[in-house]
């Protein structure tokens, strides 16, 4: 589904009760078509390959991408908001498709590391299956430029895990935030590396940026999609008064 410009949003249903009831857990997915040297293109959060109600994502991402005209050969750069599996579990999958490099933020792989090791069990308790991913980029805070004219900055968000990024495209007023807000809630806070304090700070930080599309991990009882000020400024008020005094 294309936003504006080359943005694509390809978003994982489950915005009913019902249809949560029938889709497994998966991320949505951001493309952002010819923003790389030979029209290759930029994706954030590929989501899973299968999920655990053995549905197939990355095929439902494949043929969703299809229909835009966009291509998964064409990937040249995989993002990851954060190194939780509903979210990065089909970078290794495209890269072999693509070629793709994989990129994540440089303090998620510290969480990668234990959640191969003391920490794998404890994630598997909670229901992680842990994936391999092999970054070849570790995105601290700032500018990246991938294009002549298109430039994102990269923010640090902890809170959802320790290392989670945001994507701010300041030209395009659009904000992919993985994890840290979903309309009217945030993400959870009781994984390893999950703070609430810095949830709050992170939220707080991105609710000063000039942002027109909010660009959210889930859809999760609404739209994954929040677009226009107003009703962006709307939703991090709810949070504040709702979600806040519960963290």
């Amino acid at each position: 589904m294309k936003l504006v410009d080359n943005f694509y949003a390809y978003l994982w249903p489950g915005v009913t009760t019902q249809e949560m009831m029938r889709y497994g857990n998966n991320s949505n997915s951001y493309a952002v078509a010819n923003a790389l040297p030979g029209n290759k293109h930029v994706l954030v959060d590929p989501g899973q390959v299968v999920n655990e109600a053995r549905q197939n994502c990355l095929d439902r991402l494949i043929s969703e991408m299809k229909k835009d005209g966009l291509k998964i050969e064409d990937v040249g750069l995989i993002i990851n908001t954060h190194a939780h599996p509903d979210h990065y579990g089909a970078s290794e999958e495209i890269r072999k498709l693509s070629g793709a490099k994989v990129a994540i933020g440089k303090e998620e792989n510290e969480f990668l590391k234990l959640a191969s090791g003391e920490m794998s069990q404890a994630l598997k308790s909670m229901g992680f299956e842990m994936p391999e991913v092999h970054p070849d980029l570790y995105l601290s805070e700032g500018e990246l430029r991938l294009g002549k004219d298109l430039v994102a900055q990269i923010i640090l968000i902890p809170g959802h895990s320790d290392g989670h990024i945001g994507i701010y495209w300041p030209k395009e007023k659009i904000f992919m935030g993985g994890d840290l807000v979903f309309d009217g809630s945030t993400g959870r806070v009781d994984i390893p590396g999950g703070s609430a304090e810095a949830l709050k700070a992170s939220i707080e930080r991105i609710a000063k940026l000039d942002i027109e599309y909010l660009l959210t991990g889930h859809q999760y009882g609404s739209p994954g999609i929040i677009k226009g000020k107003e009703q962006i400024k709307r939703n991090f008020e709810i949070i504040r008064r709702s979600i806040f005094p519960y963290l």
